[in-house]
């Protein structure tokens, strides 16, 4: 959550900017735009506050991506947006405007009809305030396919007048630049020019999976291997899970790394098939590349590719699934998968609750990966014990990951967990290997050593 300072901070800006648009010659261009994120947060209930900082970092990914460097994009208090364009026209800026919440629904509510957003568009001034027309994406985009010119869309000789009013104010200065937000310090001094970070991409670490090998204690086997993405820093050094993909915030690199590994872990099974080796693998696939149509339909056209004889072999395990997903579009997303793949887990976080929502959805079962904390191993052992409980009664199996002492893998088969995984059991790897034998003696035979 933001700080009380930050939220000065964003307060005071907000209010810079707001003085500067309630200048009728800028407010009467058409050209400033809010994005209203109020029906998506309402569409996502009590999910939003942990999606918050998703959504908006996601938006701000977005919005640059269309914005030129004279343009301008601002976040109020509220979490909405304001969009200042310097050169589209009107009807041009409420489009990309209209596109940014296409893309913004899609990634985080998939393709729910009902969700919308509402693009308001500055057209004036009167007693003091900025008047507003409002639109729904839907419906702007709607008519841009049907190639209807909007109610209310102004001649082109009003637009370019419109271009006048916006790129120089009463003063003969510009209202609106690229650096509108920071250039005015109070005394007319202009911000000077700093030197910029280089740095190659690959310092930023490069992303990959690799394979940790899961030990069935029932079974007393190592037969399965979780694909877990991890972020390779340029010492060797890595992060693995989900918070090797915090950074990601594009659903297609996303979709690009999940394809990756699915690729990779099936050319891996059917390579140990040939050789009449068997295997489980766990195969990760993020929320964002199942929850939207571009990205899902790929990703399974992939799946579909998969030889009837491999499918036995695969899990795919759920990342970045956010607690607020409703259950029926849980269901509908799992119908998806299901047919190429043995079981379905979610990754979870390790802490008690309920998982009573997840029943009857198709999943199969839970991971959780328990923090690296060794002096709270006693309240650890505890939560562990109410987190195996919650999921039996939800008829879900769970893996525990995370375990790297003797006494939290003993600790994870008296909570009744069969399945455990971390570096008690074994390293992440770059290849699994193939199925072996592990037993309790081998456990502690390998702690000695």
């Amino acid at each position: 959550m933001p700080t009380e300072e930050s939220r000065q901070e964003l307060r005071a800006l907000e209010q810079r900017l707001w003085r500067l648009l309630m200048q009728p010659s800028v407010a009467s261009t058409g050209r400033v735009h809010l994005l209203d994120l109020g029906m998506m947060r309402d569409r996502l209930g009590v999910g939003w506050p942990a999606l918050r900082p998703r959504v908006l970092t996601a938006a701000d990914t977005i919005i640059d991506r269309y914005l030129t460097r004279n343009d301008i994009r601002f976040r109020t208090a509220g979490d909405d947006y304001i969009l200042v364009f310097a050169s589209l026209e009107r009807h041009a800026a409420a489009l990309v405007c209209a596109r940014v919440a296409q893309e913004l629904l899609q990634l985080f509510l998939g393709d729910d009809r009902a969700a919308d957003l509402r693009v308001s568009t500055a057209v004036g001034v009167l007693d003091g305030k900025i008047r507003f027309e409002h639109a729904l994406a839907t419906v702007l985009l709607a008519e841009a396919r049907l190639g209807v010119e909007p109610a209310g869309a102004r001649s082109h000789e009003q637009e370019n007048a419109s271009a006048s009013a916006i790129g120089a104010g009463q003063d003969g200065f510009p209202l609106m630049s690229g650096a509108i937000l920071y250039a005015d310090d109070g005394g007319g001094k202009a911000k000077p020019v700093l030197r910029q970070l280089r740095l190659s991409p690959d310092d930023a670490g490069r992303f990959g999976i690799r394979y940790r090998p899961v030990w069935d204690i029932g079974q007393q086997v190592i037969s399965t291997y979780m694909g877990t993405p991890v972020r390779i820093f340029p010492d060797e050094s890595f992060i693995e899970g989900v918070a090797a993909l915090n950074s990601l915030t594009d659903a297609m690199e996303i979709l690009q790394l999940d394809a990756d590994a699915l690729v990779g872990s099936v050319e891996i099974l059917n390579g140990l098939f040939r050789n009449k080796s068997r295997l489980m693998m766990s195969v990760p696939i993020c929320f964002e590349t199942l929850a939207a149509r571009r990205t899902r339909l790929p990703f399974l056209e992939i799946c579909q590719s998969i030889p009837d004889y491999l499918r036995r072999f695969l899990i795919f395990e759920l990342l970045r699934f956010p607690p607020g997903v409703p259950t029926g579009r849980l269901s509908e997303l799992l119908h998806e998968v299901r047919p190429y793949c043995r079981w379905t887990f979610m990754r979870m976080d390790f802490k008690p609750q309920s998982f009573s929502g997840l029943a009857g959805t198709g999943l199969n079962g839970i991971t959780v990966a328990m923090p690296a904390d060794r002096s709270a191993e006693a309240r650890l052992m505890e939560e562990m014990n109410g987190i195996v409980t919650a999921a039996e009664r939800a008829g879900l199996m769970i893996c525990v990951t995370g375990l790297s002492t003797t006494s939290m893998v003993v600790a994870a088969r008296a909570s009744g967990v069969k399945l455990v995984a971390g570096n008690r059991i074994g390293p992440p790897q770059d290849r699994p290997r193939s199925m072996i034998r592990f037993d309790w003696p081998d456990l502690f035979r390998d702690e000695e050593e």
